[in-house]
Formats: structure tokens, C-alpha cells, sequence
């Protein structure tokens, strides 16, 4: 989830990211979860190889790209896999996969209800 009295999703950003336009949100939330869909796999082999170095690039991109579309809820378990790459001290980073995994789906079903509920603009 997003810390606490953030929105799992800020709509409000999406919809400034898109200048309101549902046909470019629409395909922003594409490109954004096509991009989430390459990084996520790429995140779990480098903690997998505990490529800490890997882990911070893959991180700070993704945590990058879902603070500008208003995916709130993915940045705090992303900037927790960017600051333990970046230090090279994984410990811990492998539940914080789990949670960013998690909150993708979440993420994805939240954003995909709003595409469906048609306030797109």
C-alpha cells in the first residue's frame, strides 16, 4: 500500500500527466505497465544474483516512472530496493520485492476500474 493518507493511485497526477486526455492516459497506463512488466522481472533476477547495483538502476527507474503517473503506491516499496542497492546491503530487499509485486497488481486493478468507470477526463 501507499503510506498512510497517500492514494494507492494519485488520479489527479495520471490525469496532469495525460494533460487530461483519455486516449494518451490510456496510453500512458499502457506504456507504464508494459515498462513495470520488462522491469519487474529484470529487479527479481538481479536480487536474485544480489546485483546490488542492478537493483538500484531497476529500482530508481521504475520508482521514476510510477511518481510521474501517480502509481503512489509503488514508491515506497521501490525506494526502499534503490536505497539498499545503492548502500550494496540487500537485507531485507527480497520482502520488499514481494510488497512491490504486490502493489503492482493493486496498482493495475485500480487503474483499470478507472479506465472502465470512464473518468478519464
Amino acid at each position: 500500500q501507499a503510506a498512510a493518507g497517500e492514494p494507492t493511485v494519485d488520479f489527479k497526477q495520471l490525469l496532469d500527466a495525460s494533460d487530461e486526455n483519455p486516449n494518451f492516459l490510456r496510453d500512458l497506463a499502457k506504456f507504464y505497465f508494459d515498462q513495470a512488466g520488462e522491469i519487474m522481472p529484470a529487479l527479481v533476477a538481479a536480487l536474485e544474483k544480489r546485483s546490488a547495483g542492478e537493483v538500484d538502476y531497476l529500482a530508481h527507474r521504475l520508482a521514476g516512472a510510477s511518481l510521474s503517473c501517480g502509481m503512489s503506491a509503488m514508491v515506497p516499496p521501490l525506494r526502499q530496493l534503490e536505497t539498499r542497492g545503492r548502500k550494496g546491503d540487500l537485507t531485507g530487499a527480497d520482502e520488499f520485492m514481494v510488497q512491490a509485486a504486490a502493489n503492482l497488481e493493486i496498482v493495475r486493478a485500480k487503474v483499470q476500474e478507472y479506465l472502465r468507470s470512464g473518468k478519464t477526463a
